[in-house]
């Protein structure tokens, strides 16, 4: 765990350290949990320098597993989801600067699944070539990592990746944005050709469609869970 306080303008020095600091917890443990003492920030856009700095060491962002704010300030609380929005594997929660007990708590949280919780699932196409995955559960960094495995192997056979993707549990990845909540954690997201999302929710389509507008060079396709076969071979 590391901890921070932010009481004015964000300047260059304080930022170095800060990230000197992140990184040497990194290489010690791997991960990292951070609080963030916000005390006085001057405004939406300091803050929003600080935070553009973390976000431009993506290797550092990566590492980081919890997120917990501490905070007064209202419009900061209120954008604490878009921040969780753009950092896929990082929870992100804000307290009160009164509950920093609380905070700590939670970072302190096993956030971890269980042995036996099976987040990803493989399916069989019939088709070597296609990669079919279905999400049943809340994804954690193994799981991506999983993913990652999956679609590199694919990749390496056959040059590219097809990939038919089933929103079973909408727990597992954010609901709304599902391809745009995977992407940031894919290695091999240059070398996707196609994605074809299958799910009964009624956001899905428009959602998919709106992510195919942001994705140029890869095709993405939207199916309900009774066009399987259609699916499948719009992939083909």
């Amino acid at each position: 765990m590391l901890g921070f306080t932010l009481d004015g303008e964000v300047d260059e020095e304080g930022m170095r350290k800060l990230l000197m600091a992140i990184e040497a917890k990194v290489v010690t443990h791997g991960r990292i949990r951070l609080l963030g003492n916000i005390k006085n920030v001057s405004g939406f856009a300091n803050y929003q320098s600080f935070w553009d700095t973390i976000k431009g060491k993506r290797d550092l962002l990566d590492r980081i597993e919890k997120y917990a704010v501490l905070t007064d300030h209202g419009w900061l609380s209120a954008i604490t989801g878009g921040i969780d929005y753009f950092t896929t594997r990082m929870e992100v929660k804000t307290f009160k600067l009164s509950e920093g007990e609380l905070a700590h708590q939670w970072l302190q949280g096993d956030r971890e699944a269980p042995a036996t919780a099976a987040a990803v699932k493989e399916i069989d196409l019939g088709d070597e070539r296609l990669l079919g995955l279905a999400i049943v559960g809340q994804l954690y960094p193994a799981d991506y990592d999983r993913i990652n495995v999956l679609i590199g192997e694919k990749v390496k056979h056959y040059g590219k990746a097809r990939i038919l993707l089933e929103v079973i549990g909408t727990d597992g990845i954010k609901a709304r944005k599902p391809w745009e909540d995977l992407k940031a954690s894919l290695k091999f997201y240059k070398d996707i050709e196609r994605v074809a999302i299958i799910g009964d929710q009624s956001w899905l389509k428009t959602s998919v469609k709106l992510s195919d507008l942001l994705t140029p060079g890869l095709e993405l396709a939207a199916f309900s869970s009774i066009e399987r076969k259609r699916a499948i071979a719009w992939l083909d």
